[in-house]
């Protein structure tokens, strides 16, 4: 073989061999790279999932906690005597647009937060956070719950005196809240599992220091009673 094609193939194998090497060399930063990229996603998936869970969870109970106090407005701000008050200028009439933005605050944010878990979790993520959102909005419903009325007398005595809480509405509103509780609770247990944080009693109490205090002498004259 001449020795020109002898070097021209040295030369080919050569840069064959460089060629093959930076391919396997790009392929190989492609791959780290879109791994990172990946990686990036994930983690950047599972922040926005763990704040919308948050999301759900605390403005679940300010929808509430509004909700309570729109059921107590309508119960003051009702009956004979707030009629008068509108009529003479004492007081203002409700606002219906300043209410709705007021309420805003917190229904658009957890609407939100309830769009990016129908978006980004699993099945029995979205069902709980439903749960939470469907509990949260049954205790508004029993906070502004209006008075039965059974007959034109008492309809007389509710449009002069104003509205007022039943028992069967207070047991109503203690029913729905612990629902909400309970609800909330299912909801953060299960985003706790799915990150791979530890167990937790969510619902454990601090033993305040009057529980100390008084369990100490029952304990004292139990040690005492042994004692003799």
């Amino acid at each position: 073989m001449p020795v020109a094609s002898v070097i021209m193939t040295q030369v080919w194998a050569v840069v064959t061999a460089a060629l093959g090497a930076a391919l396997l060399t790009s392929l190989g930063s492609l791959g780290v790279v879109r791994l990172q990229e990946w990686l990036r996603g994930k983690a950047s998936d599972g922040d926005a999932l763990h704040r919308a869970v948050l999301e759900v969870l605390s403005r679940s109970m300010a929808v509430a906690f509004r909700g309570q106090t729109i059921g107590q407005a309508m119960k003051v701000r009702s009956g004979l005597g707030e009629g008068l008050d509108i009529m003479l200028h004492i007081r203002k009439p409700l606002d219906h647009m300043q209410f709705h933005d007021w309420l805003a605050q917190d229904v658009v944010p957890l609407n939100t937060a309830l769009a990016e878990i129908w978006t980004r979790w699993d099945q029995e993520g979205v069902r709980l956070a439903n749960e939470v959102v469907d509990k949260c909005l049954n205790l508004m419903s029993a906070y502004t719950a209006l008075q039965p009325v059974a007959s034109g007398r008492e309809r007389v005595r509710q449009w002069t005196v104003g509205e007022r809480c039943t028992p069967e509405m207070l047991a109503e509103n203690e029913r729905a809240l612990k629902d909400l509780a309970l609800a909330r609770k299912r909801l953060a247990d299960y985003a706790r599992a799915v990150l791979g944080l530890p167990t937790v009693d969510l619902f454990a109490h601090v033993e305040s220091p009057e529980d100390q205090d008084g369990a100490s002498p029952g304990a004292n004259s139990g040690s005492e009673s042994r004692g003799r």
